[in-house]
């Protein structure tokens, strides 16, 4: 069978599962990313082992795997994703959100960072990999809570627009400390100058790279997104979108040695300014909810063998512990410190919780680099599972009754209206 028939099929299964399940956690009165993210773990390795599956594991006639080809349409999805949650944010309200948002991402880097350092160290770690460990626990990936943001109609909410100002912030801060925790431990032998190379060149084009895309990110949009409206064809302002998307998360990962996401999210805010869009918001959310995010959801389950745990239950429960109560805790008390009222400063603090792709890559450069062990990286990857499967759970119930309420009755109106 040829690779092209094989992800046909493979990914027809994938959107069948992934929807039915979703559809059923609806009725439990869960969020459907939720049960999209379920599916994926029951394909996966913990559960059937789809990858087992002889017509899924061999190559096909092009010499493309499966697995391979499905990972990059998830990579897509997830830059797609952050795209649309991008177009959806407030602009307004993201700028008053901005205070939180900064305190937010503060809080929610120190606190599960000290917290993993203080345990892992009473564990019996070295300094080197203790500090890794809380470095893993600073990570946030607001994908999934981007997506139940927006299922459930509060992501231009102030709680909403804090946690994605704070997890681009987050991200700025989590690599920054990813890089010091690199540079000092893979250079502890060298001399001070040759640390001092190895942590500044980092910080300098993350901050170049963050400073271009801002300075000439608005203005390139508003020329593209014009232009494109003047040419003649269809759909023109969505291909220009995308095709803005696309360049920028490459420009922030290549350039800036930032997540891809973190660049889509930024082009989303760009277009979100422009007269064109809410018709590429109308245009891109059909597209984002049936193929894109469920592809990116069902990758996360079926990337992750929860029997790699082994021996270390314990070990691993406390961790699990740490990370929550440190993005709950940290990002919460940040939230609250800048003005927040209660109730939007826990919700700020859940919806920082899940670690997503972001995790994953900062475990995998600690283990590829030496400072962490293979058991330390399992556990890494399994706890990104579980705190991205309990965040849109918990972010449901977070949010007060009477304001989903409100969002729906709205949403409802609109409908009508139309």
């Amino acid at each position: 069978m040829s690779t092209s028939l094989q992800i046909l099929l493979f990914v027809a299964l994938l959107i069948a599962a992934a929807k039915g399940t979703g559809s059923l956690a609806t009725r439990f009165g869960l969020p459907a990313v939720l049960g999209e993210l379920l599916a994926g773990v029951i394909l996966g390795p913990t559960a059937i082992n789809i990858w087992n599956m002889h017509w899924l594991s061999a190559a096909g006639d092009s010499g493309a795997s499966v697995a391979g080809v499905f990972k990059v349409l998830a990579q897509v999805g997830v830059v797609v994703l952050m795209f649309v949650a991008g177009l959806e944010t407030d602009i307004q309200m993201a700028k008053q959100a901005l205070k939180p948002a900064f305190w937010s991402a503060t809080g929610g880097v120190i606190f599960p960072m000290a917290g993993g350092y203080v345990f892992s160290r009473w564990m019996g770690f070295d300094w080197q990999q203790a500090v890794f460990i809380g470095t893993i626990l600073t990570a946030t990936s607001v994908t999934i809570t981007a997506q139940t943001l927006m299922n459930l109609k509060q992501i231009r909410s102030r709680a909403g627009s804090t946690i994605l100002g704070a997890a681009v912030i987050d991200d700025v801060m989590g690599l920054i400390v990813l890089s010091l925790v690199i540079a000092v431990s893979t250079h502890a032998g060298q001399s001070g100058t040759g640390r001092w190379h190895a942590l500044i060149i980092p910080i300098a084009k993350m901050a170049a790279c963050l400073i271009g895309i801002f300075v000439a990110g608005p203005f390139l949009t508003r020329w593209l997104m014009k232009t494109a409206a003047r040419m003649h064809g269809h759909h023109m302002e969505v291909a220009a979108a995308l095709a803005l998307a696309f360049v920028t998360a490459f420009t922030a990962e290549s350039f800036g040695g930032m997540a891809a996401i973190t660049g889509s999210y930024l082009a989303g805010l760009f277009v979100a300014s422009t007269p064109s869009h809410g018709k590429v918001i109308e245009e891109l959310r059909a597209m984002t909810n049936s193929f894109f995010g469920p592809l990116f959801l069902m990758s996360i389950g079926l990337d992750v063998n929860a029997w790699q745990l082994g021996g270390h239950f314990g070990f691993f429960t406390v961790l699990l512990l740490i990370a929550i109560a440190g993005k709950v805790v940290g990002c919460g008390t940040g939230a609250a410190f800048s003005g927040l009222n209660r109730r939007d400063s826990l919700v700020v603090g859940v919806g920082m919780i899940p670690r997503g792709e972001v995790g994953l890559i900062t475990a995998s450069i600690g283990f590829t680099a030496g400072l962490v062990t293979r058991d330390v990286y399992a556990q890494a990857i399994i706890l990104v599972l579980i705190t991205t499967l309990i965040t849109p759970a918990l972010l449901r119930y977070a949010f007060p009754k009477e304001q989903l309420t409100a969002s729906i009755s709205e949403t409802a109106a609109v409908e009508i209206s139309l």
